[in-house]
């Protein structure tokens, strides 16, 4: 039971502390001058003690940035990557704002006015949506962990109802490229190696992440059973280093090999040892995202991209991106020129005559290309001599690496794949993370089922019991809606 004890201090001067006992331990509020204020505080902390909502007070004067500490030792099970993201974000943003402030002087108009007005560290200016939103989100976290430490009561961060409004608006992301069967063959075929042409193609049929598929041992593809095991993950740190751990949802899985890319993974595998790395930088190391990036991945990407323009100036055709019957006609008559049979589709043996025939136009040039715009453009057509280019080929903006695991989703869900089998090819942690991010590929497929619904509908009607014209209902239907309206009662067929 709650009670007050006198104390005087050493100027002469009576106050009032209140005991109260919490955890089986006796404890005391700050000093009073009045009795009745020193019982009424006691009585309420030892009430919130019986509700498991007492809070020491000695354990909330410890400051934002001391706390931070505290609670990242008890995170070592996070990836190093998130550990190493929120260091930066709080030595950034919320240090300067918050570091050196006790947790309990922190206020919610504090967080609210910071969260609007966070300036970047190196330029001064108010911080981006996007950074303002993720630092907004570690200091929800890192109040909401000193809430369950009982180091505070409440998280001055949240509303009473838990609301977190302070939270900047979410940036709109960038729309996703998604690449079609064409384009991406088109891609593969302009890669300079071996080595990129299977990573990009395995990449964009499976879906992998580029931590993911940089990580894959000989042992990790079963081309008998055409299954790939997912089970690790590369992470890259700031200062370059590459750890080797678990994948980004911390589970592992399976995804599908497609049985055209089995020859060429079993190339890739051959002469390496089963824990060997499938996929290898140029002195035997794991392959790093920004190398082949640069090296490899764009320059196959900005070849096959403007690929149909390409053959349409070589050509000289007026510039557009689109392999249309004016492209048909002069490959014709340049495959009929050059003695070869006149498709209309410019492949391997054609691209050769167009080398030629752009060499012969560009001399006639005016200005004349200098000596590196001529090596440029030799090293375009000869990325372009290995692909294949029909009529209705279209030329596409340029992409990222992650770009191809959007078109593995977008060529999942145009081949009728599930939202089940597609959040599992992807390793989504649930089914609604993958509707989210791709809602508007599956909303493209109403139209479609739409049709697919009124097909089988005119499909079933069409027989003897079909009413005049095609369009009335069947005649046992009509029967049922008669004897209903003859008999009162009447049973409805399910």
């Amino acid at each position: 039971m709650a009670y007050t004890e006198q104390r005087t201090d050493s100027d002469g001067r009576t106050g009032y502390i209140g005991r109260f006992r919490v955890d089986g331990r006796l404890r005391s509020t700050r000093r009073f001058t009045v009795k009745r204020e020193a019982l009424a505080e006691a009585r309420r902390q030892e009430e919130a003690g019986k509700h498991a909502e007492w809070v020491d007070p000695a354990s909330s004067r410890v400051t934002v940035a001391q706390w931070f500490a505290t609670w990242q030792e008890s995170r070592v099970d996070r990836a190093p990557r998130t550990i190493e993201a929120e260091r930066e974000r709080f030595r950034s943003l919320v240090e300067p704002a918050f570091g050196d402030r006790p947790l309990r002087q922190v206020t919610h108009e504090d967080v609210a006015r910071w969260a609007a007005t966070m300036t970047s560290p190196t330029t001064g200016e108010t911080a981006s949506p996007a950074r303002r939103r993720d630092a907004a989100r570690l200091l929800v976290a890192l109040l909401d962990a000193a809430v369950d430490a009982r180091r505070l009561r409440t998280n001055p961060a949240r509303t009473p109802s838990g609301k977190v409004p302070t939270l900047p608006r979410a940036p709109k992301t960038k729309p996703h490229r998604y690449l079609s069967h064409e384009q991406l063959r088109r891609v593969a075929d302009a890669a300079a190696s071996p080595q990129t042409r299977t990573l990009v193609l395995l990449t964009a049929l499976t879906g992998l992440r580029w931590g993911e598929v940089s990580a894959l041992t000989v042992a990790d593809v079963d081309p008998l059973r055409r299954r790939v095991r997912v089970t690790k993950a590369f992470t890259r740190l700031d200062d370059g280093t590459l750890l080797l751990g678990d994948t980004k949802t911390h589970a592992r899985r399976e995804v599908p090999l497609p049985a055209t890319l089995v020859d060429a993974v079993a190339v890739q595998a051959a002469g390496r040892a089963p824990a060997d790395l499938l996929f290898t930088g140029t002195r035997g190391g794991p392959l790093r995202r920004e190398s082949f990036d640069r090296s490899a991945f764009r320059p196959a990407v900005g070849a096959a991209g403007r690929a149909v323009h390409s053959l349409r100036e070589a050509l000289g055709l007026p510039g557009s991106g689109l392999y249309d019957d004016g492209v048909v006609t002069a490959v014709r008559r340049l495959q009929s020129d050059g003695g070869i049979e006149p498709t209309g589709v410019c492949d391997p043996t054609t691209w050769s005559l167009v080398s030629d025939a752009d060499r012969a136009h560009r001399d006639r040039r005016t200005p004349a290309l200098t000596r590196g715009e001529k090596a440029s453009r030799t090293r375009l057509l000869n990325a372009l001599s290995r692909t294949t280019l029909g009529p209705g080929a279209e030329d596409f903006d340029t992409l990222t690496l992650h770009d191809l695991r959007h078109t593995a989703a977008s060529l999942a869900i145009s081949g009728g794949a599930t939202v089940k089998a597609v959040q599992r090819m992807l390793g989504h942690e649930s089914p609604v993370l993958t509707l989210s991010t791709y809602a508007g590929l599956f909303e493209d497929d109403l139209d479609a089922l739409g049709d697919t619904m009124s097909a089988a509908f005119q499909a079933a009607a069409v027989g003897p019991g079909l009413a005049p014209g095609g369009s009335g209902a069947p005649a046992e239907a009509t029967a049922s809606v008669t004897a209903i309206g003859a008999g009162g009662r009447a049973r409805a067929a399910v």
